[in-house]
């Protein structure tokens, strides 16, 4: 039973895992967030940002837009931003179907070996003395019961970090959105220039 037992904690851990890593890609895909880009720009450090950004390796998408957003072909200009932000849309929505995947693995996990864990549970009590048969019926209950509680606290982790997930996807989108329109109504100046700005 204690084998069961362990069993169902690690799934349910390894469930909790996959679902925070899911978490972690709906608010980071990119190296800086948005929103304080954005907040950048509109104190007027829009340069020191981009600057940051062409500095730092791990900018990929940000120096894409960047570019995309400097492109003086105006038809050439919509479509790399477009592509940008469906990128974006891609890097947000990684592992989305994890916590659901989760939620089910870790419920069934936790009743199947809540149910063996009775089922062991009741033959080794029926073979007990008549004396001891009916403390052992509960136990073994009670374990059983601790062991699918397991497998509801690895679904219900799963299912609120779904909830959160979404939510902060949604967010980040927002933000994107916003900080892409303000960088396309900022003149074609330093904030947009390339490796110029690094000298």
């Amino acid at each position: 039973m204690i084998a069961l037992t362990i069993v169902a904690a690690l799934i349910a851990l390894g469930c909790a895992a996959a679902c925070t890593r899911r978490l972690y890609y709906a608010t980071n895909p990119i190296a800086f967030h948005p929103s304080i880009w954005l907040a950048r720009i509109k104190a007027g450090e829009g340069d020191a940002a981009a600057i940051a950004v062409r500095r730092t390796p791990e900018a990929v998408w940000e120096r894409e837009l960047l570019d995309a957003v400097g492109e003086t072909n105006p038809d050439l200009r919509a479509g790399r931003v477009h592509e940008q932000l469906t990128e974006l849309d891609f890097m947000l929505g990684r592992w989305a179907r994890v916590p659901r995947v989760c939620a089910s693995v870790a419920s069934s996990a936790g009743f199947l070996c809540g149910s063996l864990v009775l089922r062991y549970g009741l033959v080794a009590a029926s073979n007990s003395v008549e004396e001891l048969r009916r403390e052992e019926i509960n136990a073994c209950v009670m374990a059983a019961v601790n062991v699918a509680a397991l497998g509801v606290a690895g679904t219900v982790f799963s299912i609120a970090s779904q909830a959160r997930a979404r939510t902060a996807s949604k967010a980040f989108q927002r933000a994107a959105d916003a900080l892409v329109q303000t960088l396309e109504e900022v003149p074609r100046g330093e904030i947009l220039r390339g490796p110029e700005l690094l000298k």
